[in-house]
């Protein structure tokens, strides 16, 4: 099924619907991520030290490597509402590799379990918030990118504030890693409510280019983050 196709669902005379270089692009980044995850993975069992930092990181790319494949096989979509491919594998990617990039931003950080569950949580439900308002129309849909939105500023608010100076206390490595780390996370997860508001929100974006913005995103955001992490510990994974 191609772009602009006729279903009858929802009422719908035309679907928006991923291109056929919209699939190549989910192809290529399947693939992508499938070399990342392996590569990461391999370092991670190197030794327990590296374990600990990098298998949330492995995790992260792994599972979006899987939702990237469901969504290059032609599965993981549904007829949104508003007569768009909605890729429901994207959110239940991001239900579980979010919280993770969480789990190992807060492991570098050095901060409690307490305070990487609060955020886990936060990330659960910012996430969740986005996709009923991608499943829904009208005015109900910008209430649900609300509650992402305050979800969101929180988990900012902490990685900028709270859980930098816990990582500057630490000082060394795990400073360093995490302000790089932390940095990045910040500026890209910025983009994807922007992205969501004249893709999912508007419809501005066609569903081809939401592909390609979402899944550059993904790239960075997962793998870029992960190749960070492994090569950052300049004194080994002990001192992170």
């Amino acid at each position: 099924v191609g772009e602009g196709a006729k279903l009858d669902v929802h009422g719908c005379k035309t679907v928006d619907m991923a291109s056929s270089f919209g699939k190549a692009l989910l192809e290529f980044i399947f693939i992508v991520m499938a070399a990342i995850t392996l590569l990461i993975g391999i370092n991670a069992g190197k030794s327990k030290a590296a374990g600990k930092v990098l298998y949330p990181a492995t995790f992260t790319c792994g599972v979006a490597a899987i939702a990237y494949f469901a969504m290059a096989s032609g599965g993981g979509w549904v007829i949104a509402p508003d007569c768009r491919q909605l890729f429901v594998a994207r959110y239940l990617d991001w239900l579980i590799s979010t919280p993770l990039i969480v789990i190992s931003l807060g492991i570098v950080a050095g901060v409690s379990k307490w305070d990487i569950l609060n955020l886990v949580l936060s990330d659960v439900l910012m996430v969740a918030s986005g996709a009923f308002g991608a499943l829904t129309v009208g005015n109900v849909k910008w209430v649900w990118w609300f509650f992402g939105m305050l979800w969101f500023l929180h988990i900012i608010f902490a990685l900028g504030k709270t859980w930098a100076e816990s990582a500057k206390v630490r000082g060394g490595d795990a400073s360093a890693v995490y302000s790089k780390l932390a940095g990045l996370t910040v500026i890209v997860w910025f983009c994807y409510p922007i992205i969501w508001v004249f893709a999912e929100g508007f419809g501005n974006f066609s569903v081809t280019f939401e592909v390609l913005i979402y899944g550059i995103l993904d790239l960075i955001s997962k793998c870029v983050f992960g190749l960070i992490l492994m090569s950052g510990a300049n004194s080994g994974y002990e001192s992170i």
